[in-house]
């Protein structure tokens, strides 16, 4: 059965750099940090970019209700005042999250990241569903800082 601690691997500052061609020209640079709240029990994760057009946002994350989709729920608010819930896991170095369209003008998406063996780099992909179709959206690269 997973537990939050789980997570521990995940915990620390890391440097980011989003490589969004369908967005941006440039690979876009940023920092996310991942940091336990008192007692140990709930994620705090924090991520912004240099460019503006990437919102700053923050997700609390806690193990998952024993009925519920995923190990771990993740509650996910931005600067652009988007909050989302995100389902997520993660199990043998793969971290995982997605989450299923809420209405008309929303969409699916999916989060995949791999943690090295060292555990100092996740090489992530991100994908969502436009016309019916799952398509590549970005990929991020993190290097612990």
């Amino acid at each position: 059965m997973p537990d939050i601690k789980d997570l521990e691997p995940l915990i620390g500052r890391w440097s980011q750099v989003v490589d969004a061609p369908r967005h941006v020209e440039q690979k876009v640079k940023g920092e996310m940090t991942l940091e336990w709240l008192r007692d140990e029990r709930v994620v705090l994760q924090r991520s912004i970019a240099e460019n503006p057009m990437f919102p700053e946002g923050v997700v609390l994350i806690m193990a998952a209700e024993e009925d519920a989709e995923g190990d771990f729920t993740a509650h996910y608010f931005d600067s652009r005042a988007v909050s989302r819930v995100l389902h997520m896991s993660f199990q043998e170095g793969v971290w995982k999250w997605w989450r299923h369209a809420s209405g008309p003008d929303d969409f699916d998406q999916r989060f995949e990241g791999k943690l090295s063996e060292d555990g100092k780099r996740i090489d992530s992909s991100c994908y969502l569903v436009e016309e019916g179709e799952w398509i590549h959206d970005f990929d991020v690269i993190y290097t612990r800082a």
